[in-house]
C-alpha cells in the first residue's frame, strides 16, 4: 500500500512548539480591515494556540 499522505492545508496552517502545543495564525487579517476595529486588528497580529481537545484533531491531520 502507498503511504497515507498529510493533510497539506493543515501542515501550512498550523505549527508544532517546541513543547508540543500547536501554533496558529488569526483569520480576518488580509483584507476589508477599514470595516474592522483597531483592537481586533492588533489582537489578530499574535498568533493564538489551540486547546489540548484540537491538538489531538491536528496530529490526526498532519501525521498521516
Amino acid at each position: 500500500m502507498p503511504k497515507m499522505k498529510s493533510k497539506r492545508s493543515a501542515v501550512k496552517r498550523f505549527r508544532f512548539t517546541a513543547s508540543g502545543e500547536v501554533k496558529k495564525w488569526n483569520q480576518n487579517t488580509s483584507h476589508l480591515s477599514h470595516n474592522k476595529t483597531h483592537k481586533l486588528i492588533r489582537h489578530n497580529r499574535k498568533a493564538r494556540y489551540l486547546k489540548p481537545t484540537q491538538v489531538k484533531i491536528v496530529r490526526q491531520l498532519i501525521s498521516k
